[in-house]
């Protein structure tokens, strides 16, 4: 649509106004209220279509597993299967990241269960994103509480570099703040049956002639998660925001502070996270309702483009 939205003269204040831009900017791209049954029956979540989904991402993940079992003894086929690997991990984020927003399942223990089996793969406390990623989508570009505004604050030189800090700033704010006692030890549970179970599996495999699946399936893919396929996939999402001056009130509005990816391929590797206007717009929609969202929101005007990192300053 109209990608010449971001370069339209800064918006200042120091008013409270900057809530009224941010609901300004929802209402524009907000369906019509005719559509409100169509709204809530797509944010009914179906459980057999999540488990269907994640169900060939898993054995994705385990056949891309099973391959470096048999390319060990070749250096060049293991960097590309840990790559492959990398960015499943990053699919599984958006697994667990549906279960946290309560999307995948009708069944609030079911959610949350799930959504700890995914976040196991990477690590991450499954209770830590929940929390702080509520807070991102209820105040989306406010420097004071907005939990991913840090990343964007120092501009588009470190906004990647900030990327790769993304778990254990995370983690570090969600110990440190302001959660309750009983989500932080919630957390702090999950971060050490985490933390122990995988430091037991990749021992495991290595004191068992299998380091190079170690290395190569569980060690190396996390780094080039949180190295390179997190930064690209979480910095373009807002990318904006890393070239607005933090008093511009368009770092609130939905149409100026977020990417939508417009392009099917990226969609089924990385469940539909490309669509991120859609989800913003309507995060109670399941990942695989994305591309037709995005249909419906057609004659709305925002920021789309046809891959990640397109016309990146």
């Amino acid at each position: 649509m109209n990608s010449s939205l971001t370069t339209l003269a800064p918006i200042k204040s120091n008013q409270p106004a900057a809530e009224a831009a941010q609901l300004a900017g929802r209402t524009f791209l907000q369906l019509d209220k005719k559509n409100i049954r169509l709204i809530q029956s797509l944010s009914t979540p179906d459980g057999k279509k999540f488990l269907t989904w994640s169900c060939m991402h898993v054995s994705i993940w385990a056949g891309l597993l099973t391959l470096l079992y048999f390319a060990q003894n070749s250096f060049f086929a293991s960097l590309i299967l840990a790559l492959l690997i990398a960015s499943q991990l990053h699919t599984f984020t958006v697994l667990q990241h549906d279960c946290g927003h309560k999307a995948a399942f009708r069944s609030e223990h079911t959610n949350l269960w799930v959504g700890r089996f995914f976040a196991w793969f990477i690590f991450m406390p499954f209770t830590v994103f929940t929390e702080l990623h509520r807070r991102h989508h209820a105040h989306l570009g406010d420097p004071d509480r907005d939990p991913d505004e840090w990343f964007y604050a120092s501009g588009k030189k470190w906004l990647f570099i900030r990327e790769c800090l993304f778990m254990p700033r995370f983690i570090w704010l969600s110990l440190s703040g302001n959660l309750s006692a009983p989500i932080k030890k919630r957390i702090m549970q999950e971060l050490i049956f985490n933390g122990i179970t995988l430091a037991l599996i990749v021992y495991l495999l290595w004191m068992n002639g299998l380091s190079s699946i170690a290395l190569y399936g569980i060690l190396l893919p996390m780094f080039l998660l949180a190295t390179v396929i997190n930064p690209i996939s979480r910095g373009y999402e807002h990318y904006p925001m890393a070239n607005m001056d933090r008093t511009d009130l368009r770092r609130k509005d939905l149409r100026f502070n977020t990417i939508t990816v417009k392009n099917r391929f990226i969609g089924l590797v990385w469940a539909n996270i490309n669509y991120h206007v859609e989800h913003h717009l309507y995060p109670r929609i399941p990942f695989y309702r994305l591309p037709y969202m995005h249909r419906l929101l057609r004659n709305k005007n925002y920021i789309i483009r046809s891959f990640v990192l397109q016309n990146i300053d």
